[in-house]
């Protein structure tokens, strides 16, 4: 089998898999559905992975890698660069800018980096449906979703955390922070992706406007962080 021929295959595969566990769920997916709509054999199916469960767990080992990809774009270019030009000083409960203008620009490229990120959670929905479903279900994908969590922790294994602290030392993630980056930085983007058709034919909005729509409420939320030349990491208030 040519190389061309077996990705093809292979891609083949992995999208009717897709548009199945979406549709139907993870566990009411059978393989033999699977080579149905893909145009291949069982046993073709078993050449290129193991089990439906290999199947899945590409998809969810795919979707990190490239959230990750995204993620560590922004933190070079927004926060390790401003560092090193001496336009940003990272405290323990705050982010501090050295005027107006160089939190403006980080402004401008918070956005830009959330908007790559629509764009990106939109492109692989299906994906994000699946793990969706799984997430509310007593399975053993049930914690696939919270994988994504793993951008959000102060451990090694985090590159995000790992970047900006040999940056800056006193960088950290506050409990809030995490909390904050998940429920309402994290969440919302896999909610609005998992639920885009939906509405989009509910509220009869058009791809642009529904997306300029989420973008003005980031900005909104996002604007609540900042203070002056600074953007709390923490807020300590009860």
């Amino acid at each position: 089998m040519k190389n061309d021929d077996g990705q093809e295959t292979r891609e083949r595969i992995i999208n009717a898999s897709i548009q199945l566990f979406s549709q139907k769920g993870y566990d009411a997916t059978t393989t033999g559905e699977i080579a149905s709509m893909a145009g291949v054999t069982k046993g073709l199916i078993y050449y290129y992975f193991e089990s439906k469960e290999e199947i899945l767990n590409h998809l969810v080992d795919s979707l990190m890698k490239d959230a990750t990809t995204i993620a560590m774009d922004f933190v070079h270019t927004g926060i390790v660069q401003m560092i090193r030009d001496g336009k940003l000083d990272i405290e323990t409960d705050r982010l501090r800018f050295i005027d107006g203008g160089a939190i403006r620009d980080f402004s401008r490229k918070v956005i830009d980096y959330y908007e790559r990120a629509l764009d990106f959670v939109l492109e692989k929905r299906a994906v994000i449906r699946i793990l969706m479903l799984e997430s509310l279900k007593d399975s053993k994908h049930h914690n696939d979703l919270f994988r994504l969590m793993k951008l959000t922790g102060d451990g090694e294994d985090n590159p995000v955390f790992k970047t900006i602290y040999e940056a800056d030392r006193d960088f950290t993630y506050s409990g809030d922070m995490s909390v904050f980056k998940f429920f309402f930085s994290i969440v919302p983007l896999i909610n609005f992706a998992a639920h885009y058709e939906e509405y989009k034919v509910i509220s009869s909005m058009s791809d642009r406007e529904l997306k300029d729509s989420f973008l003005r409420s980031f900005k909104i939320i996002f604007a609540s962080l900042v203070s002056g030349s600074e953007i709390l990491l923490r807020n300590d208030k009860t």
